[in-house]
C-alpha cells in the first residue's frame, strides 16, 4: 500500500520504518513547519494534490487536538486511516467509525504472563512515572485544552490495556488529579485496580517506569522516554495492513474511562 503522513515530528520515523518493513511505502508527507522538508505545510492542500489519489493510507502524527477532525478528512476521501493515540480528546466520536487507532500495548510481549497473574487476582497498581523537559511543557503537550492532560495524552496506553485485559465494566471509586499526577481506584468486577500516574522532573530517569503490580508481583512494561522506542509500531502496521487494527469500538473504551476519571 501506499502511504501519506501528517506531521514528520519525533514519532514519524517509527511510522516510516514500520511502513516499508511490511512492503508499504510513504508517498507523501505534511508538516507545517518548513524545517521539516515535507512535500505540504498544509494537509488540505496535500489532499487536494494529484499524486493523493495514488494514497492507499493516511497516517496521522499531529498533536491531540487536531486527530479526530484529521481523520475525519481523510475517511471524507475514500481513505484508511491510521491515527496515533488519542483518536479525540473530548466525547464527539460522529464520523470516526473506520478509523484504526495506534495503541500499541496490546501486543506487548508480556500479555500471556500477565493474564496468567490476573486469574487469582484482585488487587492491580497501574504504574506510570514519565520524565519530561521543560521545553515538553511549553509545547502543545503541556497545553491541556490540546493534549487533553496527561492522562488522555500520556497514559492513554495503559488504560487502554486495563480494559483490554479487564472488561469495559467498571466503577470509578476515587479520582484525584493536578496537571502532574493522577491517582484514584477503579473497581472492576474481578479486580480493584489503583492507579498513579505521574510526570517527573526530567533528571528524575531512574524513577521513570510504565508497570503492573499485581499481587506484588510487578510487570514492567517499559521504562524509556517514550513508549515508540518499545518497538511495538512494526506489529501495529502489519496488523493494520491485514484488516486487525484497533478500531473506534475499542479505542473509544478507554477514552471514555478517561474521561469519567
Amino acid at each position: 500500500m501506499k502511504y501519506s503522513i501528517i506531521g514528520c515530528g519525533f514519532i514519524y520515523p517509527r511510522h516510516k520504518e514500520s511502513i516499508e518493513k511490511i512492503g508499504g511505502e510513504v508517498i507523501l508527507t505534511c508538516d507545517i513547519d518548513p524545517k521539516k522538508e515535507a512535500d505540504f505545510l498544509d494537509y488540505k492542500e496535500m489532499f487536494k494534490s494529484p499524486k493523493f489519489k495514488e494514497v492507499d493510507v493516511v497516517v496521522i502524527c499531529t498533536p491531540n487536538y487536531l486527530h479526530a477532525q484529521m481523520s475525519r478528512d481523510a475517511i471524507d476521501l475514500g481513505k484508511k486511516v491510521l491515527c496515533e493515540k488519542p483518536l479525540t480528546i473530548d466525547k464527539d466520536f460522529s464520523g470516526l467509525e473506520d478509523v484504526n487507532v495506534v495503541l500499541q500495548l496490546r501486543y506487548h510481549d508480556m500479555i500471556g504472563a500477565i493474564k496468567d497473574a490476573l486469574r487469582d487476582s484482585n488487587n492491580i497498581e497501574l504504574v506510570m512515572r514519565v520524565c519530561r523537559d521543560d521545553k515538553w511543557w511549553k509545547s502543545w503537550r503541556g497545553n491541556y485544552g490540546q493534549s487533553g492532560g496527561i492522562l488522555l495524552g500520556i497514559a492513554i496506553h495503559m488504560f487502554d490495556f486495563l480494559i483490554f485485559l479487564l472488561g469495559n465494566e467498571y466503577q470509578i471509586i476515587d479520582s484525584k488529579h493536578s496537571i502532574k499526577k493522577c491517582f484514584g481506584t477503579i473497581e472492576f468486577p474481578d479486580a480493584q485496580v489503583n492507579y498513579n500516574v505521574e510526570i517527573l522532573d526530567f533528571d528524575d530517569k531512574e524513577h521513570q517506569t510504565r508497570k503492573f503490580i499485581i499481587n506484588g508481583k510487578e510487570f514492567e512494561l517499559c521504562n524509556k522516554d517514550n513508549l515508540s522506542f518499545a518497538g511495538y509500531h512494526d506489529q501495529v502496521h502489519k496488523e493494520f495492513a491485514a484488516g486487525r487494527g484497533i478500531t473506534l469500538d475499542e479505542a473509544r473504551k478507554s477514552i471514555e474511562l478517561v474521561l469519567k476519571l
